[in-house]
């Protein structure tokens, strides 16, 4: 993992800095893209970079493992092009996407995910993003996905910006769902539930709260109506979907 050094620079990357002014004129001659690797897996790094280093069209600026890290050496370095994983050790691999699209000048940068759910394809798109892949993909395709974004293309496709579009439709019909509901939930009924999702039976709760156990099986009944859900475990997922407890 990079450290920093005096000048603000990440240990490591200072020599980058000196042989890049050394070599400076045939990276010119070649007119690769400079890649910034964000990834806190160092396999994974050493695989891209090993990749890119195969590549006549990109040339690694550096590689750093954080959040933090990846801000700074951007700032020094003004790479072409980053590529992040979501998931980083200090902030999520989107954050740092969000701040970099408000850096001048603004790099293209490539996500790269573990996670197969539309909802972080919907986050990327919504930051900004100009590629998006999954971790299935093959460090081949990653490479491409570099030299095309090198290239100025844009690698979000329209499939992903359809599944994009649809869990955008699925957020908002949540938060109408909410709107409706939430209000309707009395403190006492979310006590309830949160008791309930900590494992507690009804005469449990019952004890707990210091009502009989008919009152809150009257409760919990209500509740089901309400959260259009026909056991506990229908009506504690709904409730945490709705933000009204948290699980686990």
């Amino acid at each position: 993992m990079a450290t920093w050094v005096g000048d603000g620079l990440p240990a490591g990357l200072m020599e980058r800095r000196q042989t890049s002014a050394v070599l400076g004129t045939v990276a010119a001659d070649v007119a690769s893209a400079r890649v910034l690797i964000v990834a806190d897996q160092p396999v994974l790094r050493n695989v891209i970079r090993t990749a890119c280093g195969a590549s006549q069209h990109l040339e690694v600026a550096a590689e750093v493992a954080s959040g933090r890290e990846a801000l700074g050496a951007y700032r020094f370095l003004f790479p072409d092009l980053v590529l992040i994983d979501v998931s980083l050790p200090d902030m999520s691999g989107l954050e740092v996407a969000r701040r970099l699209r408000r850096e001048v000048p603004r790099p293209k940068i490539l996500v790269l995910s573990g996670r197969t759910d539309d909802e972080t394809l919907f986050e990327s798109i919504r930051v900004g993003v100009d590629g998006y892949l999954e971790k299935t993909a093959g460090v081949r395709e990653v490479v491409a996905a570099l030299e095309r974004l090198a290239a100025g293309e844009r690698l979000i496709t329209p499939e992903q910006e359809r599944s994009a579009i649809e869990e955008l439709g699925r957020l908002v019909r949540r938060a109408r769902e909410a709107s409706d509901i939430v209000p309707s939930i009395a403190p006492r009924e979310i006590e309830i539930l949160e008791h309930l999702g900590s494992g507690l039976t009804i005469r449990q709760v019952a004890n707990r709260l210091g009502v009989s156990t008919r009152t809150v099986e009257a409760r919990v009944a209500k509740l089901y109506r309400k959260l259009d859900a026909s056991n506990r475990v229908q009506a504690l997922a709904k409730a945490a979907d709705l933000g009204l407890i948290e699980l686990g």
